[in-house]
Parts: C-alpha cells; structure tokens; sequence
C-alpha cells in the first residue's frame, strides 16, 4: 500500500546563521505519514524521504545552504498514522566564501639567548671604550670578552626577542594545495618591504599550522591557520673594536674575527674584520594572503 506524505502546518522551522559563521544552521520538518503499522515500513519510508534531492540534501529555501538530515524521529499515532520529525543541520562555512571568518593575534617578547664575542661600547668620541679595567693599567681588549690563550670565549646573553602569532579561520576554499606549497616556500625567509609595521629584512616567518574538521554528512568545515613570526631590529652605525660603519639587517649573522695583538707587552685577541653574513633568503610577505599592515 502506497504511503501517504503530508506536511504539518508548523512544519519548516529554521535557524539560518550568516554565511562564514563557525556556527549551526538548522531546520525541521514535521510530517504526518498515513497507510501502515509496521515500524519496518516507516523507517524505510523515511529514509527514502531524506535521500531525495530537496529534502535530505538540500535545503531549497536557503541557497547554498546546503543543510543535511542530522536525524529524525517518529511516533505512531494511532489507525496507522505516525508523526515523523526530520531534523537538518549545517555547521561551519560556506564553501564559497573565501575571505578570513575570524582572527587573533598573540606576542611574546621573553627574551631570546645568543653567544656573543665582543661587549658593546662605552662611553663616546676619544672616550669610546669597550670595559672597565681593574686595575686601570689592565690590558685593554677591545671589547673581546673571555680571552685566554686558546681565543675568545665570549658568553651568552638576553636579547631582546619578539615573537607573535596570528590565527585565522577561513573557508575550506581558501587553503587550496597551491597555496600550503606558496606558504612552505616563503616558511624561513625574511620580508622583502615593510611587513607589520617593521623594516625590509626585521621579520622572519617560521612556518604556518593548518586545521581542519570534516564529516561526511556536512562536508569540509572552515581551516584554522595559524601563522608564527620573528621580529629583530636592522643595525646601522654599529662599532666593534676600532672597526666602525657596521650594518646588519635583522636576521643577518654577524660574527668577529680576531687577530693576535701586543697591548702593554701582553698577547691580546683583538677584532681584525667583521662579517654580516646573509642566511635567510627574502621572500613577499604579501603571499601568505593575510596583508602586510598592522592593522
């Protein structure tokens, strides 16, 4: 016998977040089905119900909203009558949409570690100087710190460090395969023009982490990205030793050579040449396609 379908009058009731939302859209539909008893049937009934385009797979009165059947429920009414609620459900971006649907930042300015060789200078003009002396007529070492016979021992100090992330959720079409192999190349560079408010060659990028949540009722959910960066100043004017004029862009790797030198009739290590080497390439900010202002 053929099953007879019809739709309650408060059949229909839907809650339709804006389109990007990380939240759950929903929609009921409420049925009286007429012409068996057997539970069998009306399960197989229903089924067949929300399989069809139109009613499982779409909700037509919300374009792309694309709202699946999550559940359904049904209670016999009596003189082969049951009453079958049809619960839909959508949770997490269109898939259409592509510009960011949240985003945070954090910082961390704790301090990070280097090994240097040589002090910063004291003082300025005919007084620049490197250390203090005790006694005064101490051997003058230029600023080299730790020296014995074997070198220059330097120490490891605080720096000042700056690091910060930035999260974002964005549509699953935003995070094509093109687009993680671009953010891979440009992981460990520096910014080529001004990024966040720094200089050309002060912001390092370490890498982005990407995730995502998938079911096979609602399809590809929205992708967290999460983007982590480096700030360290460019040097300009910088003197070490009697060596004057130093520059050095943020994440360039400046080290000293020292040389044997006779200062009071002692064998000194003083600093004969320094060398800012280049160990990051430069890369365009721009293409990791979250801006370059700080704003």
């Amino acid at each position: 016998m053929a099953l007879t379908w019809i739709e309650d009058g408060d059949s229909r009731q839907a809650t339709i977040v804006r389109r990007g939302k990380k939240a759950t859209s929903s929609m009921t539909k409420s049925y009286k089905l007429f012409g068996t008893a057997n539970d069998v049937e009306v399960h197989a009934a229903v089924n067949q119900q929300i399989s069809t385009v139109g009613y499982g797979w779409q909700y037509p009165g919300v374009a792309d909203a694309q709202l699946w059947a999550e559940s359904y429920s049904i209670a016999f009414l009596g003189d082969n009558a049951w009453q079958v609620t049809i619960n839909y459900e959508k949770t997490g971006a269109d898939p259409k949409e592509t510009d960011p649907l949240k985003r945070s930042r954090s910082f961390d300015t704790t301090g990070g570690t280097q090994h240097i060789t040589q002090a910063c200078s004291v003082g300025s003009g005919g007084t620049l100087d490197f250390e203090k002396r005790f006694p005064s007529t101490a051997t003058n070492m230029s600023g080299a710190i730790g020296v014995d016979s074997n070198g220059v021992n330097g120490v490891d100090i605080i720096v000042p460090n700056l690091q910060w992330q930035e999260q974002y959720d964005v549509p699953n079409a935003y995070v094509t395969a093109s687009y993680v192999r671009g953010v891979a190349g440009i992981t460990g560079t520096t910014n080529n023009a001004s990024f966040r408010g720094f200089d050309a060659g002060e912001v390092l990028f370490i890498g982005c982490s990407g995730t995502q949540e998938w079911d096979d009722q609602k399809g590809k959910g929205p992708w967290s990205l999460s983007y982590r960066f480096i700030a360290s100043k460019n040097v300009v004017g910088q003197t070490i030793g009697n060596i004057t004029g130093i520059e050095k862009k943020g994440h360039e790797y400046l080290w000293v050579r020292y040389e044997d030198s006779i200062e009071s009739s002692a064998m000194i290590k003083r600093p004969k040449a320094v060398y800012v080497s280049k160990v990051y390439k430069d890369s365009n900010f721009s293409d990791l396609g979250i801006g370059t202002g700080y704003t």
